[in-house]
């Protein structure tokens, strides 16, 4: 089905329809063997979007996001959903790569992120298994709205599967360098980082 993202561009969601449900999990890519759906709760070879829905602290939480009619209006959702399938197929399309692991690995985005003290998050990052968006607060607006910046998250996965750049010093500056280069490449336009998520320009 087709839904609006962050930018008002309406663009193609694949979800997956489960017990009357539809969900946003993506099953359309190579990584997906049609053997290892059983629920949205154990599935392998999946581009997944769910929601930490500003929780944080003790009270920490994610969610499907889930929909009885297809139909989609959660706009940071829709972004990461497919921005995350985007880069997936850049890195499948160019470099043979099957996902983030090279394994075939489920590819997760968390959408309404907030910092650990539950307040708006200026950032999105890869913890080492899944990327995480934040809304953004003085210098960003909803970072999911960014293709080049789902492209800079995943690489930095890619490049933990790989190279495993220590994130410090220099081998952690080649590390966001790769990161900024590929997510410019995916997203093939320009060579600025960020630019449809920032409040301003410098």
């Amino acid at each position: 089905t087709t839904a609006l993202d962050l930018n008002d561009v309406t663009q193609t969601v694949n979800s997956y329809e489960y017990s009357s449900t539809y969900y946003l999990i993506d099953l359309s890519k190579p990584m997906y063997t049609s053997s290892s759906f059983v629920s949205p709760d154990n599935v392998t070879g999946a581009i997944i979007t769910i929601d930490m829905q500003n929780s944080y602290g003790n009270d920490q939480k994610i969610y499907y996001i889930s929909s009885t009619t297809n139909s989609w209006t959660n706009k940071t959702a829709v972004s990461a959903h497919f921005n995350a399938g985007m880069a997936y197929d850049y890195y499948y399309n160019h470099y043979g790569r099957n996902a983030i692991d090279g394994k075939g690995g489920n590819v997760v985005s968390i959408v309404n992120v907030p910092d650990e003290n539950g307040q708006p998050l200026d950032n999105a990052y890869w913890n080492g298994y899944y990327m995480f968006y934040g809304n953004g607060d003085v210098a960003f607006t909803p970072l999911a709205g960014s293709l080049d910046v789902g492209g800079h998250e995943m690489t930095h996965g890619v490049v933990e599967n790989t190279a495993n750049l220590i994130y410090e010093g220099e081998a952690g500056a080649i590390n966001e360098s790769m990161a900024d280069i590929f997510g410019t490449m995916i997203e093939n336009e320009d060579w600025l980082i960020g630019e449809d998520v920032v409040t301003q320009q410098f």
